[in-house]
């Protein structure tokens, strides 16, 4: 049986205890890695003996994939991940001091429990108006971990512009607010399973949400595109923000991939026209990376139509045995003006 899973979510940090390390092998500088698979070829791959699909990636370069920021650092997945390719994959320390980097931070809201008081749970964030930042709906409400709530108050947290090493420009929360379909049904907890997990993937579209701070951005804001599909140039981005296997969270990262529509998948509930995917050869920047943007075109020169923020990270999904169904593809809602700029007005008139 698969699951939906919250493993891109935000992640829990206690104080005093060491955050998790990169589960990665260092292979030194290379070029980028181009995906070689289209997502046509992808419904034909079959899945192996742990329920996920052949990895795509034949780790070669490909013109126009070159990072964008300088020599990266290549890594390579565990085998367990990948299957039978030992092809290594990329993922890009970012610059904080650069676009699109310098728009994005650290959100950080307190979640204490009697046995961890100092307890946080870290998302990525970003600037899309001078007050506002956009995230995960998931970063506020964690209806998949607790449906019914009571959830962190938003409104005691922090959010950290160009957060690198501990250190960054700290905002105070002023108001929160998820998307309002980012909910669930009422009566979700007399559900069968199979409903609940209907729900689910009903509420996943969605999972967006916006918060206001006080101050304003002193780098800008990122810019962003709503009602994209078809659109040209937003097949390919790179996935933002602060994953806790790579570097404890402590450096933003960029990992690259191909993005397409989740109809394309022709199998399983997370098969939705509203929901997209971006597909990557880089599969442990998962917690963390919630609520990070998808950039297309990033250009540490921010030239025209460059830097464009087309969705953030919402979730992956992995099978009974906790393991990915799709190996390097994440899912995010698809940003439509009728959910977009309303939720924005309520949260920039101060969430009334």
């Amino acid at each position: 049986m698969r699951t939906v899973s919250v493993a891109v979510a935000c992640i829990a940090l206690i104080a005093g205890v060491g955050g998790l390390r990169a589960d990665v092998i260092d292979r030194g500088p290379s070029g980028a890695e181009a995906l070689t698979t289209s997502p046509a070829t992808f419904r034909n791959m079959v899945p192996g003996a742990d329920g996920t699909r052949q990895t795509p990636y034949a780790g070669r370069s490909a013109a126009g994939f070159d990072n964008p920021y300088g020599p990266a650092k290549a890594r390579e997945i565990r085998l367990a991940q990948l299957g039978t390719s030992t092809a290594p994959v990329e993922t890009y320390s970012g610059n904080p001091s650069q676009a699109p980097y310098k728009w994005v931070g650290l959100l950080q809201i307190p979640n204490p429990t009697q046995q961890h008081p100092n307890q946080t749970l870290d998302c990525t964030a970003q600037f899309i108006t001078p007050s506002v930042i956009l995230t995960a709906g998931h970063c506020l409400r964690d209806l998949p971990a607790n449906p019914a709530g009571p959830w962190p108050d938003p409104n005691k947290g922090q959010f950290i512009l160009q957060y690198q090493n501990g250190g960054g420009r700290v905002f105070k929360v002023l108001c929160a607010a998820a998307n309002p379909l980012w909910t669930l049904p009422s009566n979700y907890a007399s559900m069968k399973p199979a409903e609940q997990q209907a729900a689910l993937m009903t509420a996943w579209p969605h999972d967006f949400a916006m918060i206001q701070v006080e101050g304003a951005s002193p780098t800008g804001v990122m810019p962003y595109a709503v009602d994209w599909k078809g659109k040209a140039g937003t097949t390919y981005a790179y996935r933002v923000g602060y994953p806790a296997n790579i570097l404890d969270a402590e450096i933003v990262q960029a990992t690259p991939g191909i993005v397409f529509f989740a109809d394309a998948i022709p199998f399983g509930e997370e098969s939705s026209p509203n929901l997209v995917v971006q597909w990557g050869p880089v599969t442990d920047a998962t917690q963390g990376m919630s609520g990070g943007a998808w950039v297309v075109n990033p250009d540490v020169n921010e030239g025209a139509n460059h830097n464009i923020l087309i969705a953030v990270t919402s979730f992956n999904v992995t099978n009974s045995h906790n393991l990915a169904v799709y190996p390097g593809g994440f899912f995010a809602a698809y940003l439509t003006s009728t959910e977009f700029y309303p939720l924005l007005a309520f949260v920039e008139n101060g969430c009334k």
